[in-house]
């Protein structure tokens, strides 16, 4: 019996020294641990997050680490979230993105989601941005660039702004398609049917017709405002304060990583 309880003592001690070094709770919502970013980087995408916050309540935490202290990336990311209260309590809106760097072991991420962002935000689709939008940028060390294209399909996506189709052109592309063939098709028609004399008045300046240039610029503007911008939380100089702290949320599980 005694064997048993010093055996049991023994394996708590062990998973308490392998599993108890998670970063302690800060009030930023970026943690670069692992001091990928620059100083104007970190300030740029705290910036963005807080402005993205306080616009929409939802809360997307970056965190950055040289080890995951003996965790699996999922669990660490997860755990982060639920004991930091990522998002808020009401909804349950936080993410949480972990990025650990390539070193002596492979380079790891893994995006988390809330309860109440997994359905905007599914396991499915978390492992597709980070395929397609994180680990390229990751493999050539631009963790930075990584992160900010992953936020660019994120935040759309996680206010209903857009689905994840229509951000990825999956959806709505043939529609942005035929504006512009439509209105380059008609501006060019009124280019050359002119005052009516025959003269196209393409590159001329006396008559009524629109050069087919400007109906092109015209027609491409348009399909840019159809498809949106994801840049509506992009920061900038905006007004936004610091980040006024964490809101309780809680996390579920759902979420996906990839490695490179």
């Amino acid at each position: 019996m005694m064997k048993k309880i010093a055996l049991f003592l023994f394996s708590a001690v062990l998973y308490v020294g392998l599993f108890a070094q998670l970063p302690a709770k800060t009030n930023t919502l970026v943690n670069d641990y692992a001091g990928l970013f620059t100083g104007q980087q970190r300030a740029n995408l705290e910036h963005r997050l807080v402005a993205f916050a306080d616009t929409t309540s939802n809360q997307i935490l970056v965190i950055t680490t040289p080890s995951l202290e003996g965790y699996d990336i999922s669990e660490y990311a997860i755990r982060i979230g639920e004991e930091w209260g990522v998002g808020q309590a009401e909804y349950d809106n936080g993410l949480v993105i972990v990025i650990k760097p390539k070193n002596d072991t492979p380079g790891r991420v893994f995006i988390a989601t809330g309860y109440g962002l997994e359905g905007a935000l599914p396991d499915a689709v978390c492992r597709e941005i980070v395929d397609i939008d994180m680990i390229p940028h990751f493999i050539n060390n631009d963790y930075y660039g990584g992160v900010m294209a992953a936020l660019d399909v994120i935040m759309p996506v996680a206010v209903g702004e857009y689905s994840y189709q229509e951000v990825r052109g999956d959806e709505g592309g043939f529609l942005a398609l035929a504006i512009v063939v439509i209105v380059i098709v008609v501006f060019v028609i009124l280019a050359f049917s002119g005052n009516g004399s025959g003269n196209s008045n393409i590159g001329g300046r006396g008559g009524g017709g629109i050069d087919p240039l400007t109906a092109i610029w015209i027609g491409s503007m348009m399909s840019r405002n159809h498809g949106g911008s994801f840049g509506n939380f992009s920061g900038g100089s905006g007004g936004f304060g610091g980040f006024g702290g964490f809101g309780g949320g809680s996390f579920g599980g759902g979420g996906a990583g990839g490695s490179w």
